[in-house]
């Protein structure tokens, strides 16, 4: 997987394929692929991710 822009856009890509996207930023692209992956976010994401699951009546 790998970030690819397309104009002002970022996509992420698995060869030909599109995998997910657009993004605003490179940045946030890569997010999308580390949370993929299974990467360890920071703690501030970590609990907006808790507390909008909660909220959402997910975990």
């Amino acid at each position: 997987m790998t970030p690819k822009q397309v104009n002002s856009e970022w996509f992420v890509v698995s060869g030909s394929q599109q995998l997910a996207g657009p993004f605003k930023s490179n940045g946030e692209a890569w997010r999308w692929i580390d949370r993929q992956e299974g990467e360890l976010v920071s703690k501030a994401e970590e609990r907006s991710e808790w507390l909008t699951k909660k909220i959402l009546g997910g975990a």
